[in-house]
């Protein structure tokens, strides 16, 4: 059995209500006569859908007060008095109060009359009975100046629990006019949710509201550009690098490839998506990008995925750093650690960080945050292993009663501030030691809280400014 609830906001009544004709169906030349200014959608849905099970109506006081009015001024010319709620049912002939559901709405302080009508809906589609289908319909034409602002955020709200309206109308009213055409706002709506998907975007990188708006309307015709981004954002929340380089690539391409002369809602907001993505987009892009615009997002912990992950090989791929040292000996340390699986870049800072800084996390009892607001206090993390400009370190690892130690050149390009480079490296090596605890789900006290971890994740970021020369 099929139901119906509609959601109307009622509107007061005039001095003088005059009749006129609404039309729905196409090639409909004489419509049906009407008097209440909420009457047309109701009546469409009555017809059309069989039934009107449940009216919910956002009323303010003035509309639920008597008042005088003339009706039909050049026809019966009446006199009546009542409220405009009561014409409504009236001249919807409702007799069954159960179906009515009256919500009081003020214009100054809407809040609560959303809270109510949601919570009626999701109410309504909780206690339905499997064998019953629910339509949820909304009309739009009457109520107070911000009722569009209302009726989107009911919209809204219900989309969370996956309850969308099977349909949106209102009248395109015109007192001139033989006839009143219903109009289908549904996909005009919709706009809002390509709006809300932006926003989200901009705030969280994240594209799957976007691709719910394209989707909504014709999944067949999704940009492909916002299917890719979808699949940036999944990856992203995986932690997957590897994808997320890979779709990167893709996006850069389609981006290259679009047609941007249409105007369409996408191309009005393309701007905004290209400035988010930023050097993203670029062929020249780097990790340190990267990581920053994770960092703009507050993608704290794939930014320091990705550091771990991506950074060293980077560093030495850019000539900032250069090693030399025994394949064979850094293999067999390799073993001795049974990290067969790192690359090789990653050991080699990973030794210098042990070698050099006495530091080995972030939230440590003989420091405060305060040592990560620049670098100039970072150098109290150095030890007596640390030098400047070339040195050699080695790293000493207990396995099987033995002790593996090797040695190996370490070179920092000729016009780069070594020390800014070695700080770059504690930051590494602190927060590699963060991502571990995260990875784990470390429970004790010791790992850095959200601000403090942005803190580092910057300060990071400055000295990888400073060493690229960007």
């Amino acid at each position: 059995m099929k139901k119906n609830i509609i959601v109307l906001s009622m509107s007061t009544l005039g001095e003088k209500i005059y009749p006129y004709n609404f039309v729905y169906k196409e090639n409909d030349k004489t419509g049906e006569k009407y008097y209440s200014q909420l009457e047309p959608i109701s009546r469409m849905i009555l017809e059309r859908e069989g039934s009107l099970d449940k009216i919910i109506i956002l009323a303010t006081k003035s509309t639920q007060k008597e008042q005088e009015f003339i009706l039909d001024p050049n026809g019966k010319n009446e006199k009546r008095t009542c409220s405009a709620i009561d014409f409504y049912k009236e001249r919807m002939e409702l007799k069954n109060e159960e179906k009515i559901k009256i919500v009081d709405v003020e214009e100054k302080e809407f809040t609560p009359a959303i809270s109510k009508v949601v919570e009626m809906i999701r109410s309504l589609y909780a206690e339905k009975k499997s064998e019953n289908e629910l339509k949820l319909w909304i009309d739009t034409q009457g109520g107070f100046r911000n009722i569009t602002l209302v009726m989107n955020a009911i919209i809204s709200l219900l989309k969370t629990d996956n309850i969308e309206p099977d349909g949106i109308y209102s009248v395109n009213f015109n007192s001139k006019a033989e006839l009143q055409p219903i109009i289908d706002q549904t996909e005009t709506y919709k706009i809002f949710q390509f709006v809300s998907g932006i926003n989200e975007f901009s705030r969280y990188g994240r594209a799957e509201q976007l691709e719910d708006y394209y989707d909504s309307i014709s999944p067949e015709n999704t940009p492909k550009v916002i299917r890719k981004m979808k699949d940036i954002t999944e990856a992203i929340q995986m932690c997957n690098m590897i994808e997320f380089e890979n779709y990167l690539k893709d996006l850069r391409k389609l981006v290259k490839e679009r047609d941007t002369s249409e105007k369409n809602l996408l191309n009005i907001f393309w701007k905004q998506i290209e400035n988010d993505y930023g050097q993203l987009l670029e062929e020249s892009c780097t990790g340190l990008d990267i990581v920053e615009w994770f960092y703009k997002k507050k993608f704290y912990q794939q930014a320091i995925t990705y550091i771990e992950a991506k950074l060293p090989q980077e560093w030495v791929e850019r000539g900032i750093l250069s090693y030399k040292v025994s394949k064979n000996r850094l293999n067999d340390l390799k073993k001795c650690l049974k990290k067969e699986w790192a690359k090789d870049e990653n050991t080699i800072i990973d030794g210098i960080g042990i070698r050099c800084f006495k530091w080995k996390s972030i939230k440590e009892s003989s420091k405060d945050a305060n040592e990560f607001n620049d670098c100039s206090k970072l150098r109290n993390a150095r030890n007596d292993g640390y030098k400047t400009l070339k040195r050699k370190w080695s790293v000493k690892n207990t396995y099987n009663n033995k002790t593996k130690v090797i040695w190996s050149t370490i070179l920092i390009k000729e016009g780069i501030n070594a020390d800014t480079v070695m700080d770059m490296i504690l930051l590494y090596k602190l927060l590699k030691n963060e991502r571990n605890k995260f990875n784990h789900m470390s429970d004790k006290n010791d790992r850095a809280d959200q601000l403090l971890l942005g803190k580092v994740i910057r300060l990071f970021i400055e000295c990888g400014r400073e060493v690229y020369g960007d």
